[in-house]
């Protein structure tokens, strides 16, 4: 048997969501794409023992116990249409979908439980597979799992590493082994590349300025994890007592929007008299492939927390944080993201 290299790891994941938490994605709703980072989304089983209980006659272990599971992982991507669209829908959880062939509209916004959303984010099912069938090393689906963080970094210079996603994501717990999928053939990705930023944030436009350095923006859900395992959650075998529990439900808790850039200081820059006068706008995002497939993220009411004059490249340049408000009108993220995909978190 030759070794085993990394390489030849393959994985898919749902791009339609599941009816609930613990029912897998079929096939035809699930996509094929590729990754950056070799890491593996690695179930760990969560184990006890009695060392600490009385009535042995000594310290010692007797028994060990499968108490729970833990599911998920991290995709790091170059920013693609596709990948854009799924993490929007996923990571956000408000999905109005839009549109017709070739251009299917993703209008993605945070779910707002007191306007009678859910407090579950919507789930996929994550297959990973290394040599599938008689001579397997790896054949694994991890069912139930939801979008913790998604961040977009965009930089400055040639290359497609200038624009990147990166989404973490965590699981009920529930696995099936084998997955029984057949991998789909590969989704052919639409890049957005940093070339194509158009960048407008407190009323400056700064790729026309021809300032902007670098930039990230990102959302985490800050997912609720020990309350998925509430009383009646279930187990890795249903009705099995001993094969360990697995999470009834992943609700978010207090969620956090996060803008940060870069951009060169000259006389004109308004950074730090902005940053004294604590003066709100808008901050829009878009990046495009085409006229079907691009990115719009539009943070409906931004502040500057921090602003720091330094140097990046032997240029005067200056860091801002942004801080996120909502906004009564217009509440406190929207993304827009358009693709030839149909059905994303449907």
């Amino acid at each position: 048997m030759s070794t085993t290299r990394l390489q030849e790891v393959q994985i898919c994941f749902g791009f339609g969501k599941q009816t609930d938490i613990a029912t897998a994605n079929l096939v035809g709703a699930m996509w094929r794409l590729k990754k950056l980072n070799a890491q593996l989304a690695t179930p760990k089983l969560n184990t006890e023992n009695d060392a600490a209980e009385y009535g042995k006659g000594h310290e010692f272990a007797t028994q060990t116990f499968k108490t729970s599971w833990d599911t998920g992982g991290t995709l790091e991507k170059y920013l693609s249409a596709e990948m854009a669209a799924w993490a929007m829908c996923f990571g956000l959880g408000k999905v109005v979908k839009s549109g017709t062939t070739p251009n299917f509209i993703y209008t993605c916004t945070p779910l707002i439980p007191s306007n009678g959303d859910a407090t579950e984010l919507p789930y996929f099912s994550f297959v990973e597979q290394i040599r599938p069938g008689a001579g397997v090393v790896l054949d694994r689906m991890e069912v139930g799992c939801a979008v913790e963080a998604w961040t977009i970094t965009i930089g400055s210079g040639p290359g497609r590493a200038n624009s990147k996603i990166t989404v973490e994501f965590h699981g009920s717990g529930k696995l099936t082994e084998p997955s029984a999928i057949t991998m789909p053939a590969a989704t052919v990705e639409k890049l957005l590349p940093s070339a194509s930023l158009a960048l407008t944030i407190n009323g400056v436009d700064y790729v026309t300025n021809k300032n902007i350095v670098s930039l990230e923006t990102s959302w985490k859900n800050n997912i609720k994890m020990d309350a998925g395992f509430f009383p009646g959650s279930g187990f890795q075998t249903p009705g099995d007592a001993t094969t360990g529990a697995v999470r009834g439900r992943l609700e978010f808790g207090d969620r956090q929007g996060t803008l940060k850039f870069t951009a060169r200081f000259d006389n004109n820059s308004t950074e730090l008299a902005k940053l004294k006068a604590q003066t709100t706008g808008t901050a829009t995002i878009l990046l495009q492939f085409d006229a079907n497939n691009s990115l719009s993220i539009t943070w409906q009411k931004v502040s500057f927390a921090t602003a720091e004059v330094g140097e990046t490249d032997q240029f005067v340049t200056v860091a801002v944080e942004c801080t996120p408000i909502y906004d009564a009108t217009n509440g406190l993220i929207t993304a827009v993201a358009k693709c030839t995909v149909d059905g994303i978190c449907q």
